[in-house]
This record gives structure tokens, C-alpha cells and sequence, in this order.
């Protein structure tokens, strides 16, 4: 009798040990699911970041000369950042910086919004420096003829919340994890961290999630300015298992003790096949977020020395068939 009790009770121990770790496990999705939604409530902040760039030509091509040479200085590359975003009256500032592989001189790119214009030099296109670009947002808005616009530059924080959910909504929760302890901000304070790892026990499983949500990606991407149409449409059209997410990959969030995303790391390795040809890619990319809605003011002055940014614009823009 006493056999039975034991065996009894153990089996009812490890049930409840693995209801609990579900239960657990669910909370921490929710935690991190309830912190996109959050992100939408950022109408300031500052922010850093950097990626590193390993992109395939099935990716980032172009059929336009002048594109495609800009593009092919991000393929292989490093990128930072630091800027002040706020959102009502649209103002942006931002120092980006971009060194391509191989090289120990980065291209700098320092770029403003402030008035619905739009403002940056680069050393490829400007002659001096102080010599800018600009480009009337508000105009561009009025005119259609761009999906890039003031409303979408303002929505910047819905469209990142609305791409994670698309992609982390179906995942199972038990493949979320948090860790045991806090970490620690730039601030001081401390905050969760939440991670979600692709491995290969459940690369299939996700890679399968994944390829049904594709056609949408593409579409969030397009409808905000990030992505042509004609490179949209020919994503579209592809087969969706012409992109594996491969492993190893991992998503890490940390979030405040209000719900904020305050750090975040992105290390995902994918696959994409194009004309039978399979390329592989890899992006790291680290965003950081501090003063949430304390409205900084901007530092950098709308600069004298302004050219339309038109003809650029005409050499940019596809060809006419």
C-alpha cells in the first residue's frame, strides 16, 4: 500500500511540476506579447543601436544603378545609431554611421526630420559636409506616390510591434524563456529579460509558422514605405519554403518594470532560395530605448546649406517599362 502511495504521489508531483512549467511558460509569452502592445505607447525616447549585416543579393538587389550601389554597401556591413525620436510633432535626428566589411572608415550619415522635412547628407551624393538634402515629407505624403510617408515615419513603433506579433504570435510557449534573474539597464534599473530560441529541436515547427505568415511580412513592409512593390510582389510569388529560418537564432527582449521593451537583440540566421539557389544570410541587430516619453529635444539645427532631393529621387525611382 505504501508502493502505491509513493508511486501515486510521485506521479502527481511531476504532473503538477509540468502543468506549473506550461502555466509558467505561458505568463512569460503574455509578459512579452503584453510588451509589443506596449511599445505603442512610446511618443518619445532616445535610442542606440547597431547591426551587422550578412545579406545575400536575393535580398537586397536592384535594378536601378544607383540603388543597387548604395544597397551593395549594406550587404556586408556594420551599422550604429544614437538619435532622439519623438513622435507629436513628428522630429527625428539620428548619426548613422556605416562600415562596410573590410573596412576601418565608416560612411556618416547624419540625418533630421523636423518641419515634415526631411534632412541628411551623404558623403557619396554631397560636396561639403554642410551640404544637405532635403526632402518635403509632407508633400510626398499629399502626392501618393510613396508609401513612405509622414503617418508611416510617425507609426514606426505600431509597425515593429505589428511585425514581431505576426512572427512571434504562433510560437509555442513553451520555447519562451526567462531568466532566473533581472538585468541590469544603462540606467541603473532593473528589468526582465525574456528569450525565444530557435534550435533544432523545433526549427521545423517554427520555420513552418513562419512561412504562412510571409505574404504578410512583405505586405506590412510595403504598405509603410520599407519595401518596393515590384520586390514585395516577386517575394510574394515565391514559394514560402524559399525562406528557412535556420538555426542557431534568438530573439532576447529586456523589459522595465512599466512594460517597456528596453533592449532588445535580434541574432537570426535565415535561408533564401532564388532562382534554385539557395544563399544564406545573417543579421545581428541590438536596439536600445531610454527616456520613454520625456520628450528630448532635438539637438541637431536645420542646416543652411539645403538641395532638393528630386533629381536624386528621379535617378532612384524604377524604371519604366
Amino acid at each position: 500500500m505504501s508502493k502505491k502511495w509513493i508511486t501515486f504521489t510521485a506521479v502527481t508531483a511531476i504532473s503538477l511540476l509540468s502543468l506549473t512549467a506550461c502555466t509558467d511558460n505561458t505568463q512569460v509569452k503574455d509578459a512579452f506579447e503584453q510588451s509589443l502592445s506596449k511599445q505603442n505607447e512610446m511618443k518619445s525616447y532616445t535610442f542606440e543601436g547597431s547591426t551587422t549585416l550578412a545579406i545575400s543579393d536575393a535580398l537586397l538587389k536592384s535594378s536601378n544603378p544607383l540603388t543597387n550601389g548604395l544597397l551593395s554597401l549594406m550587404k556586408e556591413s556594420t551599422l550604429d545609431w544614437k538619435g532622439i525620436s519623438n513622435v507629436e510633432p513628428l522630429e527625428f535626428q539620428t548619426d548613422l554611421k556605416i562600415t562596410p566589411k573590410g573596412s576601418t572608415s565608416p560612411i556618416e550619415i547624419p540625418i533630421l526630420i523636423k518641419d515634415s522635412k526631411l534632412y541628411f547628407n551623404m558623403p557619396a551624393l554631397n560636396k561639403t559636409p554642410d551640404e544637405y538634402y532635403a526632402i518635403d515629407l509632407q508633400q510626398m505624403s499629399q502626392n501618393g506616390k510613396s508609401a513612405l510617408s509622414l503617418d508611416t515615419l510617425k507609426n514606426t513603433s505600431q509597425l515593429s510591434s505589428a511585425l514581431s506579433n505576426l512572427v512571434f504570435n504562433g510560437i509555442d510557449p513553451k520555447w519562451y524563456k526567462e531568466a532566473k534573474e533581472p538585468v541590469k539597464l544603462k540606467d541603473g534599473s532593473s528589468a526582465k529579460s525574456i528569450s525565444v530560441e530557435l534550435t533544432s529541436k523545433n526549427e521545423k515547427e517554427i520555420n513552418t509558422l513562419f512561412q504562412t505568415k510571409l505574404p504578410e511580412f512583405y505586405g506590412y513592409l510595403q504598405n509603410n514605405g520599407l519595401l518596393t512593390a515590384d520586390k514585395a510582389e516577386q517575394l510574394k510569388k515565391s514559394q514560402p519554403s524559399a525562406t528557412q529560418l535556420k538555426a542557431p537564432s534568438k530573439m532576447v527582449v529586456a523589459i522595465d518594470d512599466s512594460g517597456f521593451i528596453r533592449d532588445q537583440t535580434f541574432d537570426i540566421t535565415f535561408q533564401m532560395t532564388v532562382d534554385g539557389k539557395a544563399q544564406d544570410n545573417h543579421i545581428v541587430l541590438h536596439q536600445s530605448y531610454d527616456a520613454i516619453n520625456k520628450a528630448t529635444p532635438l539637438t541637431k539645427e536645420v542646416p543652411k546649406k539645403v538641395k532638393s532631393f528630386d533629381d536624386i529621387l528621379k535617378l532612384i525611382a524604377p524604371a519604366k517599362k
